[in-house]
């Protein structure tokens, strides 16, 4: 069984937007530089399918959040907001590089999910918890079950806070959706210095570097920042939730 991922993204009022034109030339040439980057991965290439909604189409779906995350720092610089559907499953048709030519689960999957994050209403939302989390994964649903992550320190880190009765029993995918919930929430209040000195550490990899090449900035500075930021707390739900949804790719396909 081949598992794919399909993300639908559209930006949060793409109407109101002045400069929209030039936005979506940028976009664009985002797209196409990521393209390039993701090109092992990508089942067809990135393009816009609706308005200024784009699609994604993945061979490895656990990379889904890790793209979207892609999407979201270049946008932010624009101060633009989005929202992304994620839908894992099957594709029923052939592989196009025209997304419009395809069709199965994943893709319905996706529609779902994009749908949910864009329901204005959140007080009626059963899905989502918070007004600052835009990002909804959706499959089939999976039971965890103790011994998938038995001799896993991977998954024994996950942790799970619900109101829903105990009786229904936590699935991989309430996991994965609360990790990315509460990234998002962490992720919404980054400032812009702090996200200058992420920006930095990832580029450079280490403290010193960082020093090395701006020496208007202290070691104790970097790491204040970082700490603030809860950036060591949100690479750990990234690899969390990667780890999940290969978890959850594997059990579908049987392994």
């Amino acid at each position: 069984m081949r598992i794919f991922s399909v993300i639908n993204i559209d930006i949060v009022g793409s109407r109101r937007l002045k400069n929209r034109e030039l936005i979506q030339e940028n976009l664009n040439n985002h797209m196409q530089k990521l393209n390039r980057e993701f090109g092992d991965i990508l089942a067809s290439p990135i393009t816009f399918v609706l308005g200024d909604e784009w699609q994604i189409i993945l061979r490895k779906p656990s990379k889904s959040y890790h793209i979207i995350a892609a999407f979201q720092k270049f946008l932010r610089k624009e101060n633009i907001d989005i929202y992304a559907g994620i839908g894992i499953g099957t594709i029923s048709t052939d592989l196009y590089e025209d997304t419009r030519l395809m069709d199965g689960e994943c893709f319905v999957k996706a529609r779902e999910a994009l749908n949910i994050v864009k329901n204005k209403n959140r007080f009626y939302n059963k899905e989502l918890n918070s007004k600052k989390n835009n990002i909804y994964f959706n499959a089939k649903e999976l039971p965890f079950i103790e011994q998938y992550a038995l001799g896993s320190s991977t998954y024994k880190e996950v942790a799970l806070t619900s109101d829903d009765d105990k009786s229904n029993g936590v699935s991989i995918n309430k996991i994965i959706n609360t990790l990315i919930e509460n990234n998002e929430i962490l992720k919404n209040k980054i400032t812009d210095k702090q996200l200058k000195i992420i920006e930095l550490y990832e580029e450079l990899g280490s403290y010193n570097n960082i020093v090395k090449k701006s020496q208007d900035i202290s070691k104790a500075d970097i790491s204040q920042k970082l700490n603030s930021s809860n950036y060591f707390v949100i690479d750990n739900n990234n690899y969390l939730i990667e780890s999940l949804l290969e978890l959850y790719c594997a059990i579908r396909k049987g392994n």
